[in-house]
């Protein structure tokens, strides 16, 4: 049975030409500098992003570019719990892969399924094989609470996120960019909703994905018993996208205590649902201690739980939307997350959308949908840090 399972994952072993039908990411170029390294390489990424679809770009690289025996290539979905025989025991799995003096590549779908991943990873990477292993997670809360210390110093993280602008463009070619950027603003960047063209069906997907993560991360693997109230708060926070979260605010709006309406937040941030950005603050006790502004990190979601698909021409809130979008595009910059992200508000109201921190970079950008001249929070920022550099973010320069 196991083996029955495993040739269907793996279709490639038996037909050399599986065409493997899958769009290039840009995090692909990142992962196959890190090929040769002795790091386990895990990924992780909302639900329905394209991790799996990474993988298998990763496979036909092996396959076709470094001629890779097919042989030498396992790929396990964990999703099937009928394979977690093989991840009871480590002699187990080594037992079905056989012996080879060949490097080889191990694959790991969904790893956070497993009772103790970490534990099993470790073990494995201690082995000292000539074997480069992959995993993926769809739920870093989830992830986590099974690694922990296991892979510190053993594994190497990326995060998967949804479609950049120029990915939008590519797998919708020949889609021009301003019809692009009114899409994406609606209907978000998830890989298989960029794809769709019919609204009704992408409406239709984007409802798909979040009952799945309602049900999988939250309902099955969180236990959390209150998912009306849940759903409460996810709606509060899309209003909220790209401003101020008061927690005390959201607890008295729900009737909820803090501490859950914490543990929801984070139960958020963990799954790939929002993003929370802090005050730029030289002394870090005092950023991370003040109020941070929260986004969602798909704006099709953010419509869906609103139910909002009106165009974009038609909406109040296209200015935020252009924001969210905007911080999603600096994420997918950041492939190995060295940049930090805040924004900058003084106490008379002046405010920067985001600072961004890099190496040989320091830089206050505003973006606005419709731009009518330079902000004068630019000038009020360079008299507290006057090496800083400004840039205005509007829609031409994604237009161009």
């Amino acid at each position: 049975m196991i083996k029955d399972i495993f040739d269907l994952q793996n279709p490639w072993r038996t037909r050399p030409d599986y065409p493997f039908p899958y769009k290039p990411r840009r995090l692909l170029s990142v992962l196959l500098d890190n090929l040769d390294n002795d790091k386990m390489i895990g990924i992780v990424g909302s639900r329905q992003v394209g991790k799996s679809s990474l993988l298998f770009l990763l496979i036909k690289y092996l396959l076709h570019e470094r001629l890779i025996p097919a042989a030498n290539i396992f790929y396990f979905s964990l999703d099937d719990l009928k394979l977690h025989e093989l991840f009871h025991h480590l002699p187990d799995l080594l037992r079905f892969m056989g012996q080879s003096n060949q490097r080889r590549y191990l694959f790991l779908d969904e790893a956070q399924r497993l009772a103790t991943p970490g534990l099993f990873l470790k073990q494995l990477y201690d082995l000292r094989l000539n074997l480069k292993v992959f995993f993926t997670g769809s739920s870093q809360l989830e992830l986590k609470s099974k690694t922990r210390e296991h892979l510190v110093g053993r594994a190497r993280m990326f995060e998967l996120q949804r479609l950049s602008f120029s990915e939008y463009l590519q797998f919708n070619e020949p889609i021009l960019p301003q019809e692009a950027l009114h899409e994406l603003l609606i209907y978000g960047t998830y890989p298989e909703v960029a794809l769709e063209r019919d609204p009704t069906q992408k409406k239709l997907l984007l409802k798909d994905i979040y009952q799945s993560y309602v049900e999988k991360d939250i309902t099955d693997f969180l236990k959390l018993e209150n998912i009306s109230a849940f759903n409460d708060l996810v709606k509060l926070v899309a209003v909220q996208s790209g401003r101020l979260l008061n927690r005390d605010n959201l607890a008295k709006t729900l009737r909820l205590s803090r501490a859950l309406v914490d543990k929801y937040l984070q139960v958020l941030e963990s799954t790939f649902i929002i993003k929370r950005i802090y005050p730029f603050h030289k002394n870090y006790k005092k950023e991370i201690t003040r109020m941070p502004k929260v986004y969602f990190m798909d704006l099709g979601l953010r419509n869906f739980v609103l139910n909002n698909f009106n165009p974009v021409g038609l909406r109040t809130d296209t200015g935020v939307l252009f924001e969210n979008f905007y911080l999603m595009e600096l994420l997918a910059e950041d492939p190995y997350q060295l940049k930090k992200i805040n924004f900058w508000r003084t106490t008379n109201q002046t405010e920067i959308d985001f600072i961004v921190q890099g190496e040989n970079e320091f830089s206050a950008i505003e973006v606005k949908w419709k731009a009518t001249g330079r902000p004068r929070s630019f000038q009020t920022i360079r008299k507290y840090y006057p090496d800083i550099q400004t840039r205005l973010v509007t829609p031409e320069d994604f237009l161009r």
